[in-house]
């Protein structure tokens, strides 16, 4: 038992030990209105690709129909890939160094509404990220405002459009290689 704990105990210490100062890739999780994968590449400076795969939960969105508007949640599969713009560090201290970064989406999804739907839709992006320099993990923060499409199946081959407002607040946890 005690070289079970001692080699975890080491274990952990390695990952810890671990330099993250300029990561290049990094992989975890995102929460917000939904759950899912993260995946976010720097290949040159001050560019960021993410690229996040998950389960929505409970999606605000806004939208209307022949000039009556709504407000749902849903929930389903979305696929969303943002394309940012990413400062320097902005403050540096305590192994935490603070970047805020800013771009544009593209989202589409699979929906379940009681019927089912598509979705595509573009957005924009804004957050802040925080990296340790002491260990492997970025956190991240963000708001999502976007404006999409749900394209409905209406019975036989009629299919109907909704254009729609949606939004969502994001907190990510990623391992930086």
């Amino acid at each position: 038992m005690k070289k079970i704990l001692t080699l975890c105990l080491a274990a952990m210490l390695a990952v810890v030990t671990v330099s993250a100062k300029d990561y290049k890739v990094s992989l975890g999780m995102v929460g917000g209105s939904g759950i899912g994968v993260q995946f976010k590449a720097l290949p040159v400076e001050h560019f960021a690709i993410m690229e996040e795969f998950g389960y929505l939960g409970c999606y605000a969105a806004a939208g209307s129909v022949n000039g009556n508007s709504f407000n749902i949640g849903y929930m389903g599969a979305v696929d969303q890939v943002v394309l940012a713009y990413q400062t320097s560090p902005l403050a540096e201290g305590n192994g935490i160094k603070l970047h805020v970064y800013a771009g544009g989406q593209v989202k589409v999804g699979y929906i379940n509404m009681g019927n089912d739907a598509g979705l595509i839709g573009l957005g924009a992006a804004a957050g802040i990220e925080a990296n340790m320099s002491n260990a492997p993990i970025a956190f991240s923060f963000d708001f999502r405002p976007g404006y999409g499409c749900l394209l409905m199946n209406n019975g036989g081959n009629n299919i109907a459009t909704t254009n729609l407002f949606d939004w969502s607040l994001n907190l990510g946890v990623r391992y930086t290689f």
